[in-house]
């Protein structure tokens, strides 16, 4: 399932498929604790399952996820390896967030990439998120690494259109934009994602099952351990929560129609979306590794129209409750 639609990612010449396989496995600084045999259990049965890119960063787990997935990596010919997209530019200093997209970083991050990860290229390099300075000049140091081979394709992470404007009138080529989109989080539909359909931009969701909450197996009395941020988030607590919990069942009524889960629905829902190329789709063991090959489904005009009844109300709702 996971090669029934695939698309180029600009112009490097390789394609991903639709559902890829993301960060949620490596265990990232607000996921709470992670083991590292379970990380390596998910991405074996997420490539055994047919799933043929990887998304980490550096910054998840302060380098660990980097390292596990190079682990990974060396247990794999090197001609059945699956892509490696990784970030640059984000990273904790003293337990701060930090954002700096300078020459010297993006090289220090490249650099100590590809030391981690164990490859001899970068198949799609990022910016994790928007940093002061210049656009001009992380596009020129991100052009550099492309002529020299050590990254094959640039992209920007969490980008508005006004960002991608900019990057664009540097003529450095852009590969790919990521963007936070689900069915319950969707202003990329009206922003990014044109602006990506029009100039022929790749363009990856990430979390697309809503940080977890559309897999559809939370209960009501659903709660996050230490160190687990959506504990802190207005839409993981309180009667906003509850709220999306009635929506997601309202989604597991329309699924099981058809015999879907609440994450085929809702996976298949978004990769209709124009302009969109792929999902960053989690697991956190073999379990869920096997699990994203059943994503991808197609869904069908009638469910569109029941899941955009659901969102309808769901939204009249939330503006009624507001963050409380």
């Amino acid at each position: 399932m996971m090669d029934m639609m695939r698309r180029e990612l600009g112009s490097t010449g390789f394609r991903i498929s639709i559902v890829g396989f993301g960060t949620f496995a490596i265990g990232g600084w607000m996921w709470g604790e992670q083991d590292d045999t379970d990380s390596l259990a998910a991405i074996a049965a997420a490539l055994d399952a047919g799933v043929n890119w990887i998304d980490t960063a550096p910054i998840y787990g302060s380098g660990r996820a980097d390292r596990i997935v190079g682990q990974a990596l060396a247990r794999i010919p090197r001609d059945q390896r699956p892509l490696v997209f990784t970030k640059f530019g984000h990273r904790l200093v003293d337990g701060q967030r930090v954002n700096c997209a300078s020459r010297a970083q993006i090289v220090a991050d490249c650099e100590s990439g590809l030391r981690d990860l164990g490859v001899e290229a970068i198949d799609l390099f990022q910016l994790h998120w928007p940093a002061p300075g210049p656009i001009e000049e992380t596009a020129a140091a991100c052009a550099e690494l492309l002529r020299a081979g050590k990254i094959r394709a640039i992209g920007v992470c969490n980008y508005d259109v006004e960002q991608l404007n900019a990057w664009r009138a540097t003529g450095v080529p852009l590969h790919a934009v990521q963007i936070p989109y689900s069915i319950f989080r969707r202003q990329a539909a009206d922003t990014v994602l044109p602006w990506c359909d029009e100039h022929g931009v790749g363009s990856l969701a990430y979390s697309p099952l809503h940080r977890g909450m559309l897999f559809g197996t939370w209960t009501p009395d659903k709660s996050f351990p230490a160190g687990d941020h959506r504990a802190e988030r207005p839409d993981f607590r309180g009667r906003r929560f509850q709220r999306y919990l009635q929506a997601v069942d309202e989604l597991r009524t329309i699924a099981a129609v058809d015999e879907l889960s609440v994450a085929q629905l809702a996976i298949g829902a978004i990769v209709c979306t124009q302009g969109l190329s792929g999902c960053i789709v989690g697991a956190r063991n073999a379990q869920q590794g096997a699990a994203l090959g059943d994503l991808g489904m197609p869904v069908s005009a009638k469910q569109l129209e029941q899941v955009d009844g659901v969102l309808a109300r769901l939204d009249a709702d939330l503006a009624v409750i507001g963050e409380g």
